[in-house]
């Protein structure tokens, strides 16, 4: 309902670079230029300062980039009540798949939803870019219904809604040269004067308490902070010797480092991220796993 080149132009005032628009929606830089060329010949004006570093909103820019997120917001909104007056129910629950948010528990629960609800089907929509700070789940309920992975219990509380399906340990990842690689098990101690990879701070409390007990008890310990876990993460700890705080649930993500536990107290909650504002599609789903999770149905 609305010129789709709005979204482009969007991914790349936040990312301040046609190559990175270009690599989160999954399209070549020159079609990234392309549609936004368009864009401006179609408003008669410049939308962006291009320089040898990347892009910047023009004051034109700027005034368009504060509407469209509502022209878009708008367009969704109407086409949900064209829906709903017209008795139409969307059945079909999208589920955002990434690196870090793979199906592992969804497709047997998934199965079991079709199950008791013969109507609902499921599509595997894939994420546009990784979750940070900077986007703050802009598409959830929109363009996905569902996430399944790690919840950060601060960064993004009240920004969507959680259902725990269980709690994984915190444990580590190191390349097969590193010195730590052949240890079955670890602990804190094993780790003075390393180089540890981990979430940024406020991310999680979790991870925050972590971080304090390291900070005071292992001051030797260096920490490296990460914006957010991605393909070059992974790809950094195995070509340096550092050493990678993680969960045995991503082990199937960097196959090519070794997954240590690590002794300590800490677990972080896993389970299904979905909108604050669920549709009924998605409620229905969400009411057969707290089912199963009551009546001890499914097992993880």
């Amino acid at each position: 309902m609305y010129n789709p080149q709005l979204d482009t132009f969007l991914k790349v005032a936040d990312a301040g670079s046609f190559l990175k628009a270009a690599e989160q929606l999954y399209i070549s830089s020159p079609a990234v230029i392309q549609q936004i060329n368009l864009l401006e010949e179609r408003c008669g004006a410049a939308l962006f300062e291009r320089t040898n570093r990347g892009v910047k909103l023009t004051p034109a820019g700027r005034s368009l980039y504060q509407d469209a997120k509502a022209i878009i917001q708008m367009c969704e909104d109407s086409l949900a009540r064209v829906k709903d007056a017209a008795g139409i129910s969307n059945n079909t629950i999208r589920i955002g798949t990434s690196l870090l948010f793979k199906c592992r528990m969804l497709p047997k629960l998934c199965a079991e939803a079709g199950r008791r609800h013969p109507e609902l089907s499921f599509e595997l929509p894939p994420l546009s870019g990784p979750i940070t700070k900077g986007n703050d789940f802009a598409d959830l309920g929109k363009k996905y219904d569902l996430l399944e992975g790690i919840y950060c219990t601060i960064s993004w509380k009240g920004l969507c809604s959680f259902l725990e399906l269980f709690r994984t340990p915190i444990c580590c990842a190191v390349s097969s040269s590193h010195r730590l690689a052949k240890a079955g098990k670890l602990t804190l101690s094993d780790l003075n004067g390393e180089y540890l990879v981990m979430p940024m701070a406020h991310v999680s409390k979790e991870l925050d308490a972590f971080r304090r007990e390291i900070i005071k008890n292992h001051p030797t310990i260096h920490i490296i902070d990460s914006q957010y876990y991605g393909l070059d993460t992974f790809t950094l700890c195995e070509l340096n010797p550092y050493v990678l705080i993680t969960q045995p649930v991503y082990s199937d993500i960097h196959s090519s480092l070794v997954t240590i536990p690590l002794e300590n107290d800490y677990t972080l909650p896993y389970g299904i991220i979905y909108p604050n504002n669920p549709a009924l599609a998605v409620k229905k789903f969400l009411a057969v796993v707290q089912d199963l999770l009551c009546s001890g149905g499914v097992n993880f």
